[in-house]
């Protein structure tokens, strides 16, 4: 699948602005996108929300500069894309898994113990790679969903799980050359009792229906 570099500016600007108001961020689209293509901050506002949404440029860059050829998931880029999209933007550490036990709130299971992340992350990677290998695109999206429902419970990072899942949910679907997953801030309540209810094929359905959404938006932009 070909994307245009406007479409790349535009996948920039929603990620940025849809994953950070999941978690709360105020900003607005068009603030985001006036901070991200125009290079310009709109009006005062809270720094560390400033952050969240600049981050999303390191992100975007990684994919641009491979993505062709984008690198299989490893700890490490696991751990880079935390970074990226963390710094000086979350309490905890960016891009350093979790040293203290951490909870979700409202949730009825413990999170991944920090002695076991990495051995359990590395299994996630593995279980990731063998469910998408040789499928069709809903195939593929099915086992994102799936990894992505066990990604928030492993939980591997003190603060900023949720931004790097759906990050790496639009990373895979890009490695994978189908159109990308966004998860829109609209959504949200409907997104989050999926990832509750650990409900792979309601995330599923719904991800396909996003997943259409953005093949549309990508024709539009080529045809521009």
């Amino acid at each position: 699948m070909e994307y245009s570099n406007d479409y790349l500016d535009d996948l920039l600007v929603r990620m940025a602005h849809h994953s950070t108001a999941i978690e709360g961020n105020s900003l607005t689209q068009g603030e985001t996108k006036s901070i991200l293509i125009d290079g310009y901050v709109p009006r005062a506002m809270n720094l560390r929300e400033l952050n969240e949404v600049i981050n999303y440029k390191g992100f975007m860059q990684v994919i641009r500069e491979k993505l062709d050829n984008l690198p299989p998931l490893s700890l490490e880029l696991v751990k880079k894309i935390h970074f990226l999209l963390c710094q000086n933007a979350i309490d905890g550490v960016a891009g350093v898994f979790k040293t203290i036990p951490n909870m979700i709130i409202g949730a009825s299971f413990t999170p991944t113990q920090p002695y076991m992340v990495i051995t359990e992350l590395q299994d996630w990677i593995l279980n990731l790679e063998a469910q998408i290998e040789g499928q069709g695109k809903e195939g593929i999206i099915e086992a994102i969903c799936r990894q992505h429902i066990a990604f928030e419970r492993i939980h591997p990072f003190s603060d900023g799980n949720g931004r790097v899942g759906r990050a790496l949910m639009v990373y895979t679907c890009l490695q994978r050359g189908i159109a990308p997953i966004v998860v829109t801030k609209e959504d949200k309540a409907e997104y989050i009792s999926y990832l509750n209810t650990q409900d792979v094929a309601g995330l599923t359905g719904f991800s396909l229906k996003l997943n259409a959404e953005e093949e549309k938006r990508i024709k539009l932009f080529s045809q521009g």
